[in-house]
């Protein structure tokens, strides 16, 4: 059983460390397969803001950060600091939290530079494929 927990693990990191959607390894006793969505790239959403009795209109445009993993989702170190908080500034490509799958920590990064307006999902919480993660405020 151990030794499965290691391929599985194994399989993970390859997954995670290149560009593969899905990885199948079958022997005699052992079938396992690994998918992940396709890259899409995502539009990001606009809203409009305008001020009452002027005619300036203000577009703001966001995007989510999505999991691409299934596990635990943390923002928080492992001294329990918070790595990311609403409005802070983040760069393209910086992590922002991790996503624990059998025990297996893989890093979550942002596609995109912004200010954080919202952390979707709480400490801990179960993070499926594709689950929004964070809102962005797009620079």
């Amino acid at each position: 059983m151990k030794d499965d927990i290691n391929n599985v693990e194994d399989l993970m990191q390859i997954l995670n460390d290149t560009n593969l959607t899905e990885i199948n390894f079958e022997s005699e006793d052992l079938k396992i397969v690994l998918k992940r969505p396709k890259l899409v790239p995502v539009t990001p959403q606009q809203v409009e803001v305008s001020e009452t009795g002027n005619e300036v209109k203000e577009t703001k445009q966001y995007k989510e950060v999505k999991s691409y993993n299934v596990g635990k989702f943390s923002y928080r170190n492992k001294s329990g600091k918070a790595i990311i908080k609403v409005g802070d500034k983040i760069k393209e490509g910086q992590e922002i939290g991790s996503i624990s799958t059998i025990g297996v920590n893989s890093p979550v990064t942002t596609p995109c530079a912004g200010t954080v307006k919202e952390i979707l999902l709480e400490e801990g919480s179960l993070a499926d494929y594709g689950k929004n993660l964070v809102l962005v405020e797009l620079d």
